[in-house]
């Protein structure tokens, strides 16, 4: 995810089949970057010139069976009151072993928080595989109501 303007964090959802996380630990966020053993992981924030870069790693073999999305999302601090209106030149690469995708991140001066991309899981021919989806869904409560959206216990 790079991005500037003002500062954003990456987070990961392991999503089962509905939508919701199988427990509290299965969302990766800045306090807790590492989850399902190692498989996804936040790799920290860099500065590339005029833009921040937050990396994160998924190995989607490692997964556990029962993960059927990872929800990659964004959000802003709520106690700074700025929105993803204060985002600008920001944007969502996702690499991939044959090709790379690249979504763009909406400036939404009403949102605190957004899904901007899932990777799911897909049948085809008899064959699971992945595949990628973007999203773009926000929540203006941020952070918490991402996590509410997804069954995280956020008390």
């Amino acid at each position: 995810f790079r991005f500037a303007g003002a500062d954003a964090d990456l987070t990961l959802l392991l999503l089962a089949t509905d939508g919701r996380v199988r427990s509290d630990t299965d969302f990766a966020f800045y306090n807790h970057p590492v989850t399902a053993g190692g498989a996804a992981r936040l790799l920290g924030k860099t500065a590339a010139r005029t833009h921040t870069v937050e990396r994160a790693s998924v190995r989607l073999a490692a997964l556990p069976h029962d993960v059927h999305r990872i929800a990659v999302s964004i959000n802003m601090d709520v106690d700074t009151g700025l929105t993803c209106g204060a985002l600008h030149d920001a944007a969502l690469t996702i690499t991939g072993p044959t090709t790379a995708w690249t979504i763009p991140t909406p400036a939404d001066p009403q949102i605190r928080a957004m899904v901007l991309a899932e990777l799911y899981r897909h049948t085809h021919d008899t064959r699971p595989v992945w595949k990628l989806r973007a999203v773009g869904q926000g929540w203006a409560d941020g952070l918490a109501g991402l996590a509410r959206a997804h069954g995280v216990d956020i008390t």
